[in-house]
């Protein structure tokens, strides 16, 4: 704590005094009314002193995300992900609150040995508190604008995507529009390659969610081999795979579980993680599975219901008294008239945030069963559609997707029969083969690529993308991926190390967008588009359609304790780097209390230590601190030493992936072996940081990562 000594010195005087100057006009105007920290740790109280604290920094997160949110809904500036365009004044008020939160988190986990988990950064009873404790009427309704204007604005940026151009054209150039993840030139491309329009709806709004607000609902999807398919074995268990997680159900209980697909030269082989060590089954050549032994389901039940009131804005009448003047008064007749005065009472209304009334809620309890593995049989295919499906859960946005298509096929004439059939089992969507599947991009030099989806694989060559069936077939000891081409069947092989390997030249029959018309069935006009591309050797480039964001050049990432990664089979000399003759696996794991500050983060491997690349781009430490955690505070001041930095930590990476949400990574099929180093970080309202070296060896290697092997930054 003595590197924090100096720094809390000067917060302590800065707690003491208000944020704000009342005489001086702030930018916005609005902040003059945000309370100084001190008042937060006066007048914030909870049940306990623990309890007080941890109520305490929820409010000073909600009060700094007041200042995000009012800036979005009433000036479309977004400051979460694009601080430069924050004030002066709404940087220096949220710098104060994050150094008041810093400070108590410190002070919590130390007094008490218990981390702040965010309990109550959400939390609707304390924003109410804050709102009706600190704020004026006037500041309320402003703020309850904002929200309204930032629904709104969500509102134009899903309509941009989905609505097509409302003129007709039938000329052969190609409606144009440009824009990266989340644009209307992606969803352009996805259905140019010929995949369906309900699955393009869910991607395109995902990445495009995630480029507004940070986050994509549709998730991180491993690279590599996936499975599909209902199995069931006589003992009662069954098992459902999704792309992104497996649901293992036992007497009633659902327990969703990342797992990953490992196959060698005799079998493949399924891992569901687990906390006693992963389940592991191997899928044999009939199609079905085989596991042994009993195997832990935890889940919940329903356990009964309360009831809770609910908050919510309302409108409430109200009469004033307005002062006139004499000639004023001439136009009011019931203008009452008090010496030299004249008054007249109006009605007004007023927004008011407070009880709109009671909800039920149900109760939940965890509890446990057993069920007995064994032969496992295959029963069908996911029994919903999987956009609507994410983690073992649903995915709010192909919910959405999924009933817009049920209303419009009630639209078109049909019943209520017909439009549960179109969002459950659309007519056009034919189940997925069971057994193994593939995602995630895949390229080569030639300008070749493969792009895998749960349902097709987009191949590409230049400006050309057709999405074709496939599927993964175990033929002696190769694992080959075909894809029906209707001229001709195309055959590549996955090779152990990963990638993918194909023969030859491939010709892309795609098309392109010219117009649109008035039919619903068939919005658009296209015109063909053929490209050929020699194929070669592909490797991936992440998940896909959902890859995890790429390592921020703008944050801080210092370096760290070295880990040396465990493994299952004989060490290697790790100073050495060579291409390995097996299949080696590393997993990420986190530890309890930072398993949620890493889930959805991105994960990034370096060819060597952050220290070393930053030296190598010119960046210098000061006194006994480290490049990195200069870099850091480059970073944090905007200086253009953090884009020198951030190059060449991007140069550098050798294989990027994304936790999942149990703070887990995975990378299978690892080409090399030797020594590298893991970079991670988590959001800076709770800043950790993970330069992790790492030595790989033939076969599984794991690391942990945990508050013991994180970065030290001076504060």
């Amino acid at each position: 704590m003595k590197q924090y000594i100096g720094v809390l010195t000067f917060w302590a005087i800065s707690l003491l005094s208000p944020i704000v100057v009342q005489s001086q006009t702030l930018n916005p105007s609005y902040l003059s009314e945000m309370p100084a920290p001190a008042r937060i740790l006066a007048e914030i109280k909870g049940k306990d002193a623990q309890d007080t604290g941890e109520r305490q920094m929820g409010a000073l997160q909600a009060l700094r995300k007041i200042v995000d949110d009012m800036a979005f809904g009433l000036e479309k500036r977004e400051l979460v992900y694009s601080p430069e365009k924050s004030t002066p004044d709404e940087t220096r008020i949220k710098n104060a609150y994050w150094q008041a939160y810093t400070d108590l988190w410190h002070k919590v986990k130390d007094t008490y040995g218990r981390q702040y988990a965010g309990d109550y950064d959400h939390n609707p009873d304390l924003l109410n508190e804050l709102l009706s404790k600190f704020f004026s009427e006037n500041f309320r309704a402003l703020y309850f604008k904002s929200n309204q204007n930032a629904a709104a604005a969500y509102q134009a940026f899903h309509d941009k995507i989905y609505n097509p151009p409302s003129h007709n054209s039938s000329s052969n150039q190609p409606l144009t529009g440009g824009g990266g993840p989340g644009s209307r030139a992606e969803f352009r491309r996805c259905v140019e390659s010929g995949r369906r329009l309900r699955r393009c709806f869910v991607e395109i709004m995902g990445t495009g969610f995630e480029q507004t607000f940070g986050v994509n609902p549709n998730g991180v999807i491993p690279a590599g081999l996936r499975m599909n398919g209902d199995y069931a074995s006589a003992a009662g268990l069954r098992i459902i795979f999704e792309p992104d997680a497996v649901s293992m159900v036992c007497r009633g209980l659902r327990d969703p579980r990342p797992y990953t697909v490992e196959v060698t030269e005799t079998q493949a082989l399924v891992k569901i993680q687990s906390g006693s060590g992963p389940v592991v089954f191997s899928l044999r050549s009939d199609g079905k599975l085989f596991g042994s032994g009993p195997i832990k389901v935890i889940g919940q039940v329903v356990a009964g219901s309360h009831t809770e009131q609910t908050m919510g804005v309302t409108t409430q009448q109200t009469t004033r008294t307005k002062e006139l003047t004499p000639l004023e008064a001439s136009n009011y007749p019931d203008a009452q008239r008090n010496g030299q005065v004249y008054t007249v009472q109006e009605s007004a209304s007023e927004l008011v945030y407070g009880p709109t009334g009671t909800q039920t809620v149900t109760n939940y309890e965890t509890k446990t069963a057993d069920c007995n593995a064994g032969l496992m049989s295959l029963i069908g295919t996911s029994p919903l559609p999987n956009e609507i499906v994410h983690q073992g859960g649903i995915n709010p946005l192909g919910v959405l997707t999924a009933l817009g298509t049920g209303l419009a096929e009630m639209i078109k004439g049909g019943n209520a029969e017909q439009a549960a059939t179109e969002m459950l089992r659309p007519g056009t969507d034919k189940p997925l083969p069971p057994g193994l599947r593939m995602n995630g991009g895949y390229s080569a030099p030639t300008g070749f690529g493969l792009n895998f989806h749960p349902e097709s694989v987009t191949m590409g060559c230049s400006e050309a993308e057709q999405a074709l069936e496939y599927s993964v077939q175990r033929i002696g000891n190769k694992t080959m991926i075909v894809i029906r081409d209707n001229a001709k069947p195309i055959s590549f092989q996955l090779m152990p190390d990963g990638s993918i390997v194909g023969e030859g030249s491939v010709q892309v029959n795609s098309r392109m967008i010219t117009g649109t018309t008035e039919d619903i069935n068939n919005p658009f006009i296209f015109a063909p588009r053929v490209a050929r591309c020699e194929v070669g050797r592909l490797v991936t480039s992440g998940s896909a359609p959902n890859t995890s964001a790429p390592m921020s050049t703008t944050s801080s990432t210092p370096i760290g304790r070295d880990a040396t990664a465990t493994t299952t089979t004989p060490a290697a000399n790790a100073g050495q780097r060579a291409t390995s003759t097996g299949s080696n696996t590393l997993t990420v794991s986190s530890g309890p209390g930072v398993a949620s500050l890493l889930a959805r983060k991105p994960l990034v491997v370096l060819k060597d230590s952050a220290e070393n690349l930053l030296a190598q781009a010119g960046l210098s430490a000061q006194g006994s601190s480290s490049r990195v955690s200069a870099w850091a505070h480059a970073c944090l001041a905007r200086d253009q030493l953090c884009q020198q930095g951030g190059n060449a930590l991007g140069s550098n990476s050798v294989a990027k992936t994304g936790f999942d949400a149990n703070g887990k990574a995975t990378f299978t099929n690892v080409p090399s072996t030797g020594t590298f180093y893991l970079l991670a970080e988590t959001a800076r309202e709770h800043h950790l940081i993970w330069n992790v070296r790492v030595d790989l060896k033939p076969g599984a290697n794991s690391v942990k990562l945990d508050e013991s092997n994180t970065t030290p930054i001076d504060r």
